[in-house]
């Protein structure tokens, strides 16, 4: 009453104001039980609704189902006890879309008794979706920096790892060569004796000196290993028949007559260093037969697509351990009784050098790698 009086002093009239302010909000009068008795123009266009639709019915018929039930407990709990109620509200339009109205409902009372409900509103469906935008993009940019930094604490273990093992080539490189020259004069001069020794052993004393001629040629190997993992030498790529490339690997496979390793029909031509690719299939096949324990089959499978050469290496044999699967390709790390646990860790090298990729999977133990045809 003092604002009407106020502005009467200034020879103003209250309901010019009233009208301009119906003119520029959404505006809708309840009774005390939430039928909706009058709407202006304004709550008609947003709702998309006549007025005839709305007179009579209650405010549920704009419910998005965006609210809790609590939220709307709340909001009749305030206006209800002849308290403002404040807040937005999200309301759903006769055609199925969806609007947001910032909401000031007023109770108006008579003799302390609620009569109406006048709910003023105002449409801020543009400022909801500019600030959803922008809670969408800082989503995004949280994951964005949530995978940045994955990948910055990936780059930097394997950065500390490349460093390690820098380091660890470069000591096991000096240590295989300190052993490899007394090794080698070992191995000539066991050669050299063989003929000699053998015509005057027995047949016991006999297996033990080609188990130690064996043993020699084990202890090559693994230095072999280990100059292979601390060389980085350039890979000199050049178009190359795979057919052929695996063939000569075969001839370095030690197989037993329960063995068959099954090759392909088809041939690609494939531009790679041959000779570390054969490296690599070489490593992978004695592998496959290791595993196979003198009873079994190894079948290379290889297909072709734009891109790329796909070669397959499976086994018959038991699988791999699930717990091994994971450090398959780690340096030092084997499943065998024997051997340096660097053949798969040089084989993953050789790959990536040429820009591919290796990979395994068990059931059967499959190793999969991909080769640029170009």
């Amino acid at each position: 009453m003092k604002t009407a009086t106020a502005l009467k002093k200034l020879n103003l009239n209250i309901s010019e104001f009233e009208e301009r302010l119906f003119d520029h909000s959404i505006v809708g009068i309840t009774d005390n039980e939430g039928t909706i008795l009058y709407v202006n123009k304004n709550f008609c266009k947003i709702s998309k609704y006549s007025e005839d639709e709305l007179i009579g019915e209650n405010h549920n018929i704009l419910k998005s189902d965006e609210h809790s039930p609590k939220f709307f407990e709340e909001l009749w709990d305030t206006i209800s006890s002849e308290k403002v109620w404040e807040g937005e509200i999200k309301n759903k339009a006769k055609d199925g879309s969806y609007y947001w109205v910032k909401t000031v409902i007023i109770p108006i009372t008579d003799d302390k008794i609620i009569k109406n409900y006048v709910a003023i509103q105002n449409d801020v469906t543009k400022e909801k979706q500019i600030q959803q935008r922008l809670l969408n993009m800082e989503d995004d940019l949280l994951k964005q920096n949530i995978t940045l930094l994955s990948e910055v604490e990936k780059k930097s273990a394997d950065l500390v790892k490349s460093e390690r093992l820098a380091t660890i080539g470069t000591m096991a490189s000096r240590v295989a060569h300190d052993l490899k020259n007394p090794l080698t004069i070992i191995h000539t001069y066991a050669d050299m004796l063989t003929p000699e020794i053998l015509s005057k052993l027995d047949s016991q004393d006999r297996e033990k000196w080609f188990r130690l001629q064996t043993s020699v040629l084990d202890m090559n190997r693994i230095i072999e290993d280990v100059l292979d993992f601390a060389r980085t030498t350039e890979i000199k790529k050049k178009k190359s028949s795979f057919l052929s490339i695996l063939r000569l690997a075969v001839n370095h496979v030690k197989t037993s007559y329960g063995i068959v390793i099954n090759l392909p029909d088809k041939d690609i031509s494939v531009k790679c260093d041959a000779r570390k690719i054969e490296g690599v299939m070489s490593n992978l096949l004695s592998n496959a037969v290791y595993s196979l324990d003198g009873q079994g089959e190894v079948d290379v499978e290889t297909s072709s697509d734009s891109e790329n050469l796909i070669i397959k290496v499976k086994d018959s044999g038991p699988g791999i351990p699930e717990n091994d699967l994971e450090r398959i390709f780690e340096p030092m790390y084997t499943t065998k009784t024997t051997g340096t646990g660097l053949g798969l860790v040089i084989c993953k090298s050789i790959v990536e050098q040429h820009g591919g990729t290796i990979s395994v999977s068990n059931k059967p133990t499959t190793f999969t790698i991909t080769l640029p045809l170009h």
